[in-house]
């Protein structure tokens, strides 16, 4: 029998599908074994957290307050929210004022730094021999807006300063949007490695020193190595720097950028940030030993590769933390019939595919809004449909001065609001997400369902020492946007005997069990 959809709020006979059916199971289906002692090799085995860039949206909704506060609201307040810790904060290197190919609305990203030149037009410089730039950071005031108001909200979230490019006047083709012809390849002219250094040094003083932030890390890459970006395209993107040799000076000139200004400690350096996992490898593989000593993180976006269980060995052969700093798409999972739940399965299952294959110690989404409904086009001015699959969680509606959030983003929830900072990360299975908090006892598992008949698992917690509960909380996310389930909580809890507890998952379903001390 296949479960009807149901709304968030009504609670009928259909949402026993997910209940426990008897304390014994047939031994036809799966058994999932959750094992706490085999976790995560980064961080201590501690979980950091859940996030997403800044790029472009914050640029984009940052000069309404109304725009900002509600989507603080949706994305990082810590109580009705996706309860969301880590922001990636972009050092806009800002483009030629006289071009005019940026034509999406949000990625024109303003530049805050023009260096001082002198009668001949070199660079200025103090008398230790650094650049002297002229700032007005009052240019990315809209991104700081947001940024701030998030801190307001969860003073204590993670803040990673990472470049998308050099500014224009750095680069090879005077483009920040890519290089052209014979330097596609490596847009950031050689000799001004120390001078892009010096300028996220001054950055990363500003925010921490002058705007009193306190700040993870910093990136100065952005996929360099994946040949996407090209000069005059319709974003300002990237910046190709495919030669290591390269890679490998700018991040010791940014080390030592930083300790000049006395704001290396407690900022952690943190690469490539490239397009796949595979690459990720092959770049921090090929770094200098002096390069190689001053990264202290290996940030990787999952877009491509397939090489997970290598990265996270690599990585923990290094000593180094992992993040999972970028992803998003608009794929889907299970088929026409999936409806509304297309995108939003297959978003659950790359998250539990990264998660449980790289064992990261955060995850983090490109941006939670990829799409805007205002008067800056016509493509804008029609943007409303949440049906389908697309980039993003939702629409930044201008007109309104609101968040339209989709079904995407009660997936990404019935992860988020459910394992927490704290947490460990624990096997599981290919299709669950496991987490476990040492201090409390708690336990959380987020589970997926992409067929459309229902699919009978059987939790086995056997290895752990102690059960906190006699029973798992349940909420669930399935069907359309306006008529289903979106974190459903009016589900009976299921029931937890000898050390197990046995479910059916829902079709076409996202669902969270929480085991946990009674309050």
């Amino acid at each position: 029998m296949k479960a009807p959809f149901l709304r968030t709020t009504v609670l009928s006979a259909a949402a026993l599908l997910c209940t426990v059916l008897s304390a014994q199971s047939p031994a036809s289906h799966p058994f999932i074994t959750l094992n706490p002692d085999d976790g995560s090799p980064f961080n201590g085995g501690v979980f950091e957290g859940w996030g997403t860039s800044l790029c472009w949206w914050a640029n984009r909704i940052g000069y309404s307050d109304k725009l900002t506060d509600a989507a603080v609201d949706a994305f990082f307040d810590q109580t009705k929210g996706l309860k969301l810790n880590i922001a990636r904060y972009n050092i806009g290197g800002g483009d030629d004022p006289a071009h005019r190919h940026i034509t999406r609305s949000d990625s024109n990203m303003p530049g805050f730094a023009q260096p001082l030149r002198d009668p001949d037009g070199a660079f200025e410089v103090d008398d230790d021999g650094i650049v002297i730039y002229r700032y007005d950071w009052e240019r990315d005031k809209n991104q700081m807006n947001v940024l701030t108001k998030i801190l307001a909200r969860s003073p204590d979230a993670l803040v990673e300063v990472f470049s998308n490019s050099p500014p224009y006047f750095m680069t090879w083709s005077g483009c920040s949007s890519g290089g052209t012809g014979n330097h596609k390849d490596n847009n950031l002219r050689p000799e001004y490695v120390p001078v892009f250094a010096e300028f996220l040094a001054d950055t990363v003083k500003h925010m921490r020193d002058g705007l009193h932030i306190k700040l993870n890390s910093i990136d100065p890459f952005n996929e360099p190595s994946s040949g996407f970006w090209g000069a005059y395209s319709n974003k300002q993107e990237g910046c190709d720097i495919r030669d290591n040799r390269l890679k490998s000076r700018i991040i010791t000139e940014l080390d030592k950028a930083l300790r000049r200004r006395g704001v290396r400690e407690g900022i952690l350096i943190a690469v490539a940030d490239e397009t796949s996992m595979d690459l990720s490898i092959d770049t921090c593989k090929a770094l200098t030993p002096e390069a190689k000593k001053a990264v202290d993180r290996i940030n990787t976006h999952s877009y491509s590769g397939s090489r997970r269980a290598e990265l996270m060995a690599f990585a923990k052969s290094e000593n180094k933390h992992l993040w999972m700093s970028e992803v998003d798409g608009n794929a889907t999972s299970g088929g026409q019939a999936a409806g509304d739940m297309g995108g939003p399965l297959w978003f659950a299952k790359r998250i539990i595919q990264d998660m449980n294959g790289m064992r990261p110690s955060a995850w983090v989404i490109w941006q939670v809004i990829d799409r805007h409904r205002s008067d800056f086009n016509a493509a804008e001015r029609a943007n409303t449909s949440l049906s389908g699959s697309y980039w993003g969680l939702g629409i930044a509606d201008h007109f309104e001065e609101k968040i339209l959030l989709g079904k995407k983003y009660y997936a990404f929830g019935q992860f988020t609001r459910y394992i927490r900072p704290g947490d460990r990360i624990i096997a599981s299975s290919p299709y669950t997400l496991a987490a476990y908090n040492r201090e409390s006892g708690r336990i959380a598992i987020v589970a997926v369902n992409d067929s459309g008949t229902e699919r009978p698992v059987t939790f086995d917690l056997r290895a752990f020492d102690r059960i906190p509960a006699d029973t798992a909380k349940v909420i669930r996310t399935s069907g359309p946007l306006a008529t289903g389930e979106n974190w459903n909580e009016d589900i009976p809890s299921v029931p937890v005997r000898l050390k197990t507890f046995f479910v059916r998952l829902a079709p076409f379903s996202i669902t969270t069990f929480v085991i946990e001390p009674p309050r």
